[in-house]
């Protein structure tokens, strides 16, 4: 368990889980504090998925980058599960609300929600570095959750707005397996690019 302890570690995962645990556990007190509804709506839900999706974003890429290009480890193996179980720990988290008075509903929307903002962060992450993927995810959230923006018969607004389309929307789901699986893949396969010398050597 040596190496999980220093892998995570290195990653910055407990700073990363922290956030995210404080973002949902805010939103949810506030929605529980302030509305009467017993589901937290889908623009809420969004918004708050990518904060915490944007948190994980942060441990895609370690101190050392040369690190990862190393053969002494499955490295693609590794980054999807790193993946994998960041989507798991951020449902996890957003479904335990359904015990109480306020929660993230319906099951399907979380887990579309959070499969294809993580798979956009992670394409970021594969083309532009882990520093920079949380542009697209919430550039694409802030668009999507817009009072103009709404469940819609278009496939062109059912695409641009697929965060808030209603589960059954194919189009909505199509776009977040395409984002999350070209994302999966890409991250998995390629890791982050390495940053200059300058940017990951140690502080004198």
């Amino acid at each position: 368990m040596r190496w999980l302890k220093l892998h995570l570690r290195s990653r910055r995962v407990p700073l990363a889980l922290t956030t995210a645990t404080s973002t949902i556990a805010l939103v949810w007190a506030l929605s529980l504090a302030y509305t009467d509804s017993p589901t937290i709506n889908a623009r809420t839900a969004s918004v708050t998925i990518v904060l915490a999706v944007i948190a994980l974003g942060t441990t895609l890429s370690g101190a050392d980058d040369a690190l990862d290009r190393t053969a002494s480890v499955n490295w693609p193996v590794r980054r999807a599960g790193h993946l994998l179980l960041g989507a798991a720990v951020i449902t996890a988290l957003l479904l335990l609300t359904t015990v109480t008075d306020a929660s993230f509903e319906p099951l399907t929307l979380v887990l579309r929600n959070t499969a294809g903002l993580l798979g956009l962060t992670a394409l970021g992450a594969a083309l532009f570095g882990a520093a920079l993927a949380w542009i697209a995810p919430l550039t694409w959230t802030l668009v999507a959750v817009m009072p103009f923006m709404g469940p819609s018969r278009e496939l062109k607004m059912q695409l641009a707005s697929w965060l808030i389309q209603p589960t059954g929307t194919t189009a909505a789901t199509v776009c977040a397996i395409v984002l999350a699986v070209t994302g999966l893949l890409a991250y998995a396969l390629r890791g982050c690019p390495l940053r200059p010398a300058s940017e990951t050597a140690p502080d004198q």
